[in-house]
């Protein structure tokens, strides 16, 4: 089909790109006094107007608050927290009642889009659905911002906030009645200053730094158990293999990361080729997932639908993320 012959795009979600709770999560900041530069609000009371507003309770609200003020989620954070909202760890965000908020620069242009006194902004294809449980892919603010002001059809492969994210060699497929493609999400790890050292400095996307570290340990511990017992008489493993069982190649992880950042060093064991070693944690689960997602023509189709449209935001946006700004670390009741 040629881009002629294609369709208008499905519809957008809003001028923003955003859902419609997220806007009321802004409003009910921005209704509280804490607009970008002012003071942060108590959180507490932005749900207690947010449900006010929307019927929705504070169980439910709290966790996308905080989503919302999180770089390891969103690639445009819309809130600017104070206190603890969580971790990239996974760690709990503290109770509404000891953490603060107000908007955040993009946050604030978002409601200034969606009152129409500047264009639409391209929220819904920077962010994708997979930080919510939904199959699109993000991707880089800068790239789609440039793609759809010179009208390409695509700003190349998906970013995610956090790892890395590349196509599965195998292929689209169909589920549901729609085409998907699955894509790999993968960590970044890097030669560690220490001989027989990697370290991993970026978690693969939505994956807490604690569960990979598990996982990473129950690997070697298992594979190490293993390899003793194929060299001894155990009561609940009467039957040798074959072939023995090989020690992990990894003899020890340690976690030194801090709430903002990740450093994990997973030592080798003496006499492991690092690329060997490499392999060997990039095979564990979560170290590496994936998601499926809607293929490059449902994506192609929801950039189409950007032909035309008013092309102020797209510049307020671009402006807003040269200039980087995200907001002061003032406190409460500055």
């Amino acid at each position: 089909m040629s881009n002629r012959e294609r369709p208008a795009g499905p519809p957008r979600p809003s001028a923003s790109g955003l859902t419609a709770f997220e806007l009321a999560v802004l409003r009910a900041v921005e209704d509280a006094g804490g607009g970008a530069g002012d003071a942060h609000v108590p959180t507490a009371e932005v749900l207690a107007r947010l449900e006010a507003a929307t019927g929705v309770g504070p169980r439910y609200a709290y966790p996308l608050l905080c989503d919302l003020t999180r770089p390891w989620v969103r690639h445009v954070p819309l809130l600017d927290g104070y206190g603890n909202l969580g971790s990239i760890s996974h760690d709990e965000p503290a109770e509404p009642r000891y953490t603060a908020v107000r908007l955040a620069p993009a946050g604030e242009l978002a409601l200034t889009s969606e009152r129409g006194e500047v264009g639409p902004l391209p929220l819904e294809l920077i962010e994708g659905s997979l930080h919510r449980g939904g199959d699109l892919p993000p991707f880089d603010p800068a790239t789609t911002i440039r793609a759809l002001l010179v009208g390409t059809s695509g700003s190349g492969l998906p970013t995610t906030p956090t790892g890395t994210i590349t196509r599965d060699p195998n292929g689209a497929f169909e589920r549901g009645g729609r085409t998907h493609e699955r894509y790999l999400l993968g960590s970044v790890i890097r030669t560690g200053p220490e001989p027989g050292e990697l370290v991993l400095t970026s978690p693969s996307y939505r994956i807490g730094t604690d569960l990979i570290v598990d996982h990473l340990k129950d690997r070697m511990e298992n594979e190490n158990r293993n390899a003793r017992a194929d060299a001894e008489e155990h009561p609940w493993r009467p039957l040798r293999p074959l072939v023995p069982g090989r020690p992990s190649p990894v003899r020890d992880v340690l976690d030194v990361s801090d709430r903002w950042s990740t450093m994990i060093k997973i030592r080798l064991a003496d006499g492991v080729d690092p690329v060997d070693g490499l392999d060997w944690v990039r095979g564990v689960w979560p170290v590496t997932t994936y998601a499926d997602c809607a293929s490059y023509e449902h994506v192609y189709d929801r950039f189409v639908s950007w032909r035309g449209l008013d092309q102020s935001g797209l510049h307020a946006l671009e402006s807003l993320l040269t200039r980087g700004s995200a907001g002061d670390e003032d406190d409460p009741g500055d």
